[in-house]
Formats: C-alpha cells, structure tokens, sequence
C-alpha cells in the first residue's frame, strides 16, 4: 500500500499535539496551509505561547557507509524566522512492526536549526529543496527534548 504523504503529516501533527496536551498545555492546530506553523501551543499558567512547526517521515532514519547513520527531513527552501517561540518537532513515525509503532520526536528549537541544514543539490547554484540532517552523535541534543519547550513556557 503506497504511503499517503499528507496521513503521514497529520499523524505527526497529532502526535506531537498529544505529548503536549499530556503535559498539561492547550494545543490548537492552525487550518491547513498556514505557513511554518501547525500548532499553537500556551501555558495557561504563564500565560507564554509558541508555535510549533511539524515535520514528519515515515522513517526518517538512514544507515548510510558514506554519510554514517541519521535521521533527515524535508524543511524546504521557505521556513519561519528563527526565534525563542518558535519551535520545529521533527517526526519519525519509524517502521510498522508486530507491536505498532512509538515515534521518536526530536524538540529543535528554530534558533538552532541552521547548523542541522543541508541543501540539495550541493553545488554553488542555488538549492532546489533544504533538508535537517541530525545526526547520530547530536542525537541526545533533540530527541525526546521536551524540556526544550518546557523552558520557554515556563
């Protein structure tokens, strides 16, 4: 069964929106095509908000002899302006197997995003499309790192 790209998406989407709510934050979905946010997430006692950009891959996780493992997605060439409350989760929905599947999240903020890009193609002409490569050594710096987001709505 081939893969519903925009399925994919949402249940990311839904994913990182239950963490969130599990933590005890509100979370709204923006409507469909709002550019670089898919959340709005508040912390009623703080009264602190951020938006939260999704992005998902079915299995983001590459084993490469020449790249070395890592995850990657596609950010594109547009993103939203770095800054302390914006924020990017970046999916692995990971591969199906016997049990379900428990995704691993990776908490970016947007202000440390920029190290973590890679264009496409490499070469001097301008990129047709941008991706976020974090590798395995830089792992522990996002992944599960909700704390990221604690700190700035608290």
């Amino acid at each position: 069964m081939p893969i519903d790209h925009a399925l994919v998406g949402a249940a990311g989407e839904h994913y990182v929106a239950f963490q969130l709510s599990a933590r005890g934050y509100p979370v709204g979905f923006t409507p469909r095509g709002t550019r670089a946010a898919d959340l709005l997430v508040t912390n009623l006692d703080t009264d602190k908000s951020i938006t939260v950009q999704v992005k998902t891959m079915a299995d983001a996780f590459v084993q490469s002899r020449k790249w070395g493992a890592h995850w990657n997605w596609r950010v594109g060439i547009k993103r939203g302006t770095p800054r302390a409350t914006f924020l990017y989760c970046f999916v692995d929905l990971g591969q199906r197997g016997p049990n379900g599947i428990t995704p691993q999240v990776f908490v970016v903020p947007s202000e440390r995003l920029q190290p973590l890009l890679e264009a496409y193609p490499r070469s001097p002409s301008p990129p047709r499309d941008v991706w976020c490569v974090i590798e395995e050594s830089v792992k522990a710096d996002y992944l599960g790192r909700w704390d990221l987001i604690d700190s700035v709505l608290t």
